[in-house]
């Protein structure tokens, strides 16, 4: 079960495998901007490690 305790102590690919199984709602605009947010912060985790 995920809860934020749970969350603070995935590893980096949990979370992304996590953060890409997630899609939002069309009618919930917050969840929408959520999964935008969370998309964008895996872009730029991804861009920082091929440095």
């Amino acid at each position: 079960m995920l809860n934020p305790v749970t969350i603070q102590y995935m590893s980096r690919e949990e979370l992304e495998r996590l953060l890409y199984s997630m899609s939002a709602q069309r009618d919930n605009p917050e969840a929408m901007m959520y999964e935008a947010v969370a998309r964008r912060l895996l872009a730029l985790l991804e861009k920082a490690s091929d440095r």
